[in-house]
């Protein structure tokens, strides 16, 4: 089978990994339509129990990976000049441009065709095409009515910056601003930096926003690539694949940041997807079967982080420990049964 990959981003980078080490004799291209070290962002999320998605196909790969995971196992919430920490589920995360790089190379030595700087060409006589092109899916949006798509704007305005310091864990820093509460999301991925994900209203500057978070900062700059201030779009599909096009990832859907699961969710589709291809000889039971499988752990997910945002959103003038409380259930809005429901537990931040 000739299969297309439109997106050189995890999601693209890991199915082909997987599908190349399935035992099937297929021809895999990846299309990356940015150059090598083209990238945004900052860390991502990507718990220890993730890399384990690797183990049984690349063993090596999930070795490598896993040197390169800042992980963590508590929480803290600083508000007000004081701070409180629990225990947590342990999380992680890894520098995006390193994930990357790392796929990349796993996918040269599996004799995966990687092609930068350019998209597939279309009519090529693909069997499958792959579309992996993230949120804004230029592949999806050449059908966007076969695949039902539909976007909604949740939570508030966002900016993703990173700080030139290694934050303990996982921390929420809340600041007072006459605009009311702006939050950030915060957690280390590599030895001095961490990613710094800010809410608030007005669009500050990024110096602003270092003079409101000055004190938890110790004097570490606030780094920028690509940042911009956005609302959060979730995407949906009424169906993830049109005759031999197949969504993955952001692609196929997108879930709240404030819950962690984007990386997660696009890494157990790539997997999901290769495991349907070997299972099924017939190409159209295996794209149904692969969407069997992931959708209800999608749409769940996507239901709690629509819950977290509208938490964050609406935050109460609180103390640390009375907010502390109520993090992991978003202030009683979700059940402990939505966190733990499907393949693995939701993450509570992030």
């Amino acid at each position: 089978m000739r299969i297309s990959v439109n997106g050189g981003g995890p999601a693209g980078l890991a199915f082909a990994v997987f599908a190349a080490r399935s035992g099937r004799d297929d021809e895999i291209t990846v299309w990356d339509r940015t150059g090598a070290e083209d990238t945004y962002g900052f860390g991502v999320v990507l718990p220890p129990a993730v890399v384990e998605v690797f183990r049984d196909a690349d063993p090596a790969l999930a070795d490598e990976l896993s040197g390169h995971v800042a992980d963590w196992d508590r929480l803290t919430v600083h508000r007000h000049g004081r701070s409180a920490s629990i225990g947590a589920p342990r999380l992680g995360a890894m520098d995006r441009r390193t994930l990357l790089r790392v796929l990349r190379r796993r996918c040269a030595e599996l004799g995966v065709g990687l092609v930068r700087g350019a998209v597939s060409p279309a009519g090529d006589g693909y069997d499958l095409v792959v579309a992996a092109d993230g949120a804004r899916s230029v592949t999806r949006g050449q059908r966007a009515q076969a695949f039902g798509t539909t976007t909604r704007q949740v939570g508030v305005d966002y900016i993703w910056l990173g700080a030139g310091r290694a934050f303990d864990n996982l921390t929420f820093l809340i600041a007072e601003t006459p605009a009311g509460p702006a939050v950030a999301h915060v957690y280390p991925y590599g030895p001095d930096r961490s990613t710094f994900l800010v809410e608030a209203q007005g669009h500050p500057a990024p110096d602003e926003l270092a003079d409101w978070f000055a004190g938890p900062l110790g004097g570490a700059r606030l780094l920028e690539n690509r940042s911009r201030w956005s609302r959060f779009k979730e995407v949906r599909n009424s169906t993830w694949s049109s005759g031999n096009v197949v969504l993955v990832g952001d692609a196929a859907h997108t879930s709240h940041y404030s819950i962690g699961s984007g990386t997660r969710l696009a890494l157990d589709d790539a997997q999901a997807l290769a495991a349907a291809l070997c299972a099924q000889p017939r190409l159209a039971d295996a794209l149904a079967a692969y969407e069997a499988e992931r959708r209800p752990v999608v749409e769940h997910t996507q239901r709690v982080g629509r819950l977290s945002a509208e938490w964050f959103a609406d935050l109460p003038d609180a103390p640390v420990d009375r907010l502390m409380s109520d993090l992991a259930t978003r202030g009683g809005r979700l059940s402990w049964r939505d966190l733990t429901e499907g393949r693995r537990a939701v993450p509570i931040g992030g």
